[in-house]
Parts: structure tokens; sequence; C-alpha cells
């Protein structure tokens, strides 16, 4: 697995500091490796979101509330 490394990319509001950065579609790209969901399971995780850069531990989180958030 390879992905790029963006530890001096700008942080945004309420992202965490440590670790390093990736792209949405980098993460898409690997989702069943460092998440063990499909990459579809990601965009919709991460739809309307306004940032560029993610640690896989911020991913993991939106995929929890994802995967936990009620239907109407």
């Amino acid at each position: 697995m390879t992905l790029e490394n963006h530890e001096k990319a700008p942080v945004h509001s309420g992202q965490e500091v440590s670790g390093p950065r990736y792209t949405l579609e980098e993460l898409k790209e690997h989702a069943e490796q460092l998440f063990s969901v499909k990459e579809e399971v990601l965009a919709g995780a991460f739809f309307g979101t306004q940032d560029k850069l993610f640690t896989v531990a911020e991913a993991q989180t939106k995929i929890e509330q994802f995967m936990k958030a009620k239907v109407d």
C-alpha cells in the first residue's frame, strides 16, 4: 500500500494535528484494507465534506458515525 504523506498540509478546524494526512481519493483506493468497508461507504461518510486532507483516524471516526446514523 502506498499513500502519499501529507504531514505538512494545513490543518482545518476540528481536525487532529498529528499523523500523516491523505486525500479522500487516496483513502477510497485503500478503503477495504484500512477500514474493511467498500469505497462507497467512505464516499457516503464524507458526502458534503469540504476538507481536503484527513488522517486515517479521522476517516475511521467519520465512517463509524456514518454507519451508526439513523435512517429516516
